[in-house]
């Protein structure tokens, strides 16, 4: 387990109780730029690293300020930070967006990412060390966590998008309960993930229920694919790990900041019982209930959750939704099955038996359901999870042993599911270059 970042966060940790110095970085932002995106700077801690950077235009240094580190899967980080900018101007926080940072690699530097921009933050800001967080979305969503339990307590808050914790038995078994930092989790109806996230969400409250803590969760779930939560929804988790550091006495106590970032959230849930979708109402209504216990009165929104439980149409919503989540992994490892089969026989396989084999036909019928949403995006999350299949993963690993033609199969089952997308161009263009 990889374990750079807790190594940085103790020797940060000794130059304190010494009452020296945080790190300085060699490089100092000009403040003419606050309240705009910079959008490349090159660490003088190390200039093979990038971020991108905001600086709150109320930002002067004369009283600490929190400071976000946004990882981004693919290094996106202008892109990445845009989500965060706005929330982060209104709350006063300092946010670096890194270029370095990757998913599912495991050569990836996103430790050394992660200490590079601690290391320059410490020296251009100053920076409340008591309110660090982190924010990733998929494979670098779990690095959040893993990097935040070895943070020496220094992390208050992460933002865990589109993933929950890391998969590893071993990892959890050490970890287990609810974490001793806020968690501010999320998911598209159809990412791939949901029900990752979803079960985390259960595991995380009945430990929260067995043993309280100082640290909180939230979960939010927003109508789109794998992604960053759209800017309202950062806007919303900010708020409410800004209102969770007044409830754990890291910050002065705000009480009108308190009742819009909560306003903010009660007008979401009121929304979608207006639309008519009270199973998701309900929901929401009780995740504000249980996010917001101990930083707000939450007396109206466990009540208005108990009511909307208490409509007939509601039990069995939730007896649809919990039915089809449990079905997912029996139909995850059916994707596995023929694909794996695919690689003990010779040849380039059948595109129609294939696609067959996969169910993408009748996934695509369904996910175009427009009158059962729940079957619908629970469709279309399985048409993701088999894409991210045969369009990365596998022909990843025929390009690995020069099997060209194999990948291209696969590559050719990818588009039957989303079209030309720059991924599958990208992936084919390899996969000619191997084959000439």
């Amino acid at each position: 387990m990889r374990r750079p970042y807790r190594r940085f966060f103790a020797a940060f940790a000794a130059v304190l109780l010494a009452g020296g110095a945080p790190p300085v970085a060699a490089q100092t932002v000009d403040t003419a730029f606050q309240g705009t995106v910079l959008p490349r700077l090159t660490a003088r801690t190390d200039s093979a690293f990038h971020y991108a950077a905001y600086i709150p235009e109320r930002y002067r240094g004369t009283a600490p300020a929190p400071l976000l580190l946004v990882l981004d899967p693919a290094g996106r980080a202008v892109r990445a930070i845009a989500r965060f900018a706005p929330a982060a101007e209104r709350l006063g926080w300092i946010v670096l967006s890194s270029y370095d940072t990757r998913s599912d690699d495991p050569a990836a530097p996103n430790e050394r990412a992660v200490n590079v921009m601690l290391a320059d933050a410490f020296g251009a800001f100053s920076i409340d060390t008591s309110r660090l967080y982190l924010a990733g979305l998929s494979g670098t969503a779990r690095d959040t966590w893993d990097f935040a339990y070895g943070s020496s307590g220094h992390v208050a808050g992460i933002i865990s998008a589109g993933a929950a914790m890391p998969a590893d038995t071993t990892w959890r078994l050490r970890f287990s309960g609810l974490p001793p930092f806020d968690v501010a989790m999320s998911s598209g109806t159809r990412g791939f993930n949901y029900e990752e996230v979803v079960s985390a969400e259960r595991a995380l409250r009945a430990a929260r229920a067995g043993s309280p803590t100082h640290a909180a969760l939230r979960v939010d779930v927003f109508a789109g694919t794998h992604q960053w939560p759209p800017e309202p929804v950062i806007a919303r988790q900010l708020g409410w790990l800004d209102v969770r550091a007044m409830a754990r006495r890291l910050r002065p106590i705000d009480q009108a900041l308190a009742d819009s970032v909560f306003a903010r959230d009660s007008v979401d849930a009121t929304a979608l019982a207006a639309a008519h979708r009270l199973g998701d109402a309900a929901d929401r209504w009780a995740e504000i209930a249980a996010a917001w216990a101990g930083a707000h009165d939450v007396t109206f929104a466990a009540t208005r959750a108990a009511q909307l439980a208490a409509d007939p149409a509601v039990r069995p919503w939730r007896a649809e939704r919990d039915s089809l989540v449990r079905t997912t992994p029996d139909y995850q490892r059916g994707i596995v099955k023929p694909l794996s089969d695919l690689r003990q026989r010779p040849g380039v396989p059948d595109l129609r038996r294939l696609t067959q084999q996969l169910n993408i036909v009748a996934l695509q019928q369904w996910a175009a359901d427009a009158n059962d949403s729940l079957r619908a995006d629970w469709a279309a999350r399985r048409l993701s999870d088999v894409y991210a299949q045969v369009s990365l993963y596998e022909p990843e690993a025929y390009l690995a042993y020069n099997d060209a033609d194999r990948a291209l199969a696969l590559l050719a089952v990818a588009e039957e599911i989303q079209g030309s997308t720059p991924r599958i161009c990208r992936e084919r263009a390899r996969a000619y270059a191997v084959r000439h």
